[in-house]
């Protein structure tokens, strides 16, 4: 015998998940996963950053490895004035270079 389908998706066994539930927009600000963007010059304006956070930006990571302090400085501006214009907290990480190992 075989089971109807369900009108909003497939249905998991034994459960009431449906795929439409699990694709559904959620409320961002209420997740526990961090995503993490490299700002690099792409997306170094203040309106390109605001969308990042918009998509849901929670952490703005710095490739020291690439640049100079002066950019990076730059850009860290710009991202705290586009995380006070969207009323958000955003984390900065910055990632150092590392002692070159040659052989």
């Amino acid at each position: 015998m075989q089971s109807q389908a369900s009108t909003s998706g497939p249905e998991l066994r034994g459960s009431n998940i449906t795929l439409e539930k699990i694709t559904a927009e959620t409320d961002v600000s209420n997740r526990h996963t961090k995503i993490v963007c490299t700002l690099g010059p792409a997306c170094w304006e203040v309106e390109q950053i605001e969308s990042l956070i918009e998509a849901g930006l929670s952490v703005a990571r710095f490739n020291f490895s690439h640049g100079d302090h002066d950019g990076h400085k730059a850009c860290l501006d710009r991202l705290r004035q586009a995380a006070k214009n969207k009323g958000k907290h955003v984390a900065v990480m910055l990632d150092t270079k590392g002692p070159e190992i040659r052989s």
